[in-house]
């Protein structure tokens, strides 16, 4: 009962995780105008946004070690609504940068924290639904703004009631923040048998486990910032058919991770794996050799592939490093993750300007073999330290 609780109080915190990340491409039209700069200074501000999340998800073990997930969730959503309020009383460009590092330093805790204790105390279906939540967060932001709109209202407004949301949803946290000792303890009771209490810790393997959470994002990343560009530049799509076909991916995603949410404890992590990076990798040839009238399709294929990765990662943490050490590496796998995400979709820009957007599916194929090899050699590293540790415990007897 308590658990059932506290994955919808996780649950909808993840939805209002989502729900800036949407926004700001969607106000953006109206925003810099207001704000006196430039159309491509919205860059400045998500890379400042990442910026503050990779330095919040290094710190999270750290805090985590002395507070509870449950106070730093809550603390941490508290700093995504002032930020979130602050941005709809800003008139300045400067105060919005200042504002994005607050937001940015917020959602890296949350998407930390709630990670790492979905991945300890509930099983693989409950990471891929609560990522799906969050796909479910990124489409309510577009239809709010545009509903705010509509009725003669400004971006300014459409900021102030995320806020307002981010809000209720902090002092929703605060409220049940007994439920996380109560069902974390029964949980914990439920999963001793399957989240070994002494697994060993491979240092050398951290360094491909975060090399596959860079590699996955940036592929993901530059999909969805560039899928569109390149459907009007390449396949000859209007703009206008080229934003719906681009959005085909991110509904792709959500049926990926709803269907890894059904089928993901009968098959388990590695399975669901194979499945997304196959799934990815014959997207990848189709957009690269079919006919431009499959691309929508192929778009949405790969969405689908992508679906099941990020969760299925995240969901080994434990399993692989243990549960002793499995928020300092999810910190450090968050923090790969968001400078992938911040770094390689502007690299892609640059070097689609000066040769041609039709590199995508190459670009898109190299990250893919960098993340499956990366995490092929974690995965190998791992086994043969327990098989080395079984070996030896054999012989001390």
């Amino acid at each position: 009962m308590f658990s059932l609780l506290l994955a919808a109080v996780i649950y909808i915190s993840f939805i209002s995780l989502g729900l800036p990340d949407s926004m700001l491409g969607a106000a953006w039209p109206m925003m810099y105008s207001d704000l006196g700069v430039p159309v491509s200074y919205a860059g400045f501000i998500s890379m400042t946004v990442c910026g503050g999340t990779v330095v919040s998800s290094i710190l999270y073990s750290r805090l985590s070690r002395r507070i509870p997930t449950g106070i730093i969730t809550a603390v941490s959503v508290l700093l995504t609504a002032l930020a979130l309020l602050g941005f709809s009383f800003s008139s300045s460009f400067w105060m919005m940068i200042a504002l994005a590092v607050i937001l940015g330093l917020g959602a890296g805790a949350v998407d930390a924290g709630l990670n790492n204790y979905v991945a300890l105390h509930f099983k693989a279906r409950a990471m891929s639904f609560l990522h799906a939540f969050w796909g479910l967060g990124t489409t309510i932001g577009p239809f709010l703004l545009s509903f705010l709109l509509s009725r003669g209202y400004g971006w300014h407004e459409g900021y102030r009631v995320l806020g307002t949301m981010q809000l209720i949803v902090c002092i929703m946290l605060f409220a049940t923040l007994p439920l996380w000792k109560i069902a974390g303890k029964a949980d914990n009771a439920e999963q001793s048998s399957s989240l070994p209490e002494n697994n060993s810790f491979c240092r050398k393997a951290v360094i491909p486990a975060i090399i596959g959470f860079f590699g996955y994002c940036s592929m993901e990343n530059t999909a969805m910032i560039w899928s569109a560009t390149f459907l009007v530049e390449t396949r000859g799509f209007s703009e206008s058919l080229a934003a719906i076909s681009a959005g085909v991916l991110f509904w792709g995603m959500t049926a990926g991770r709803l269907f890894s949410g059904i089928v993901s404890d009968r098959l388990g992590d590695r399975k669901m794996l194979l499945i997304g990076e196959t799934a990815s990798l014959i997207a990848i040839l189709l957009i690269a050799f079919m006919p431009a009238r499959l691309s929508v399709i192929a778009l949405f294929l790969l969405g689908f592939g992508f679906g099941p990765i990020y969760p299925a990662m995240i969901h080994q943490t434990p399993e692989y490093f243990g549960i002793e050490r499995s928020s300092e590496i999810m910190g450090l796998e968050m923090a790969s993750a968001y400078v992938g995400s911040m770094f390689i979709p502007p690299v892609f820009g640059m070097i689609g300007r000066r040769l041609s957007m039709d590199i995508f599916p190459a670009f898109a194929l190299f990250f893919l073999i960098l993340h499956t090899g990366a995490i092929a050699t974690k995965r190998r590293m791992l086994e043969h330290q327990r098989i080395a540790s079984v070996t030896e415990g054999r012989s001390e007897e």
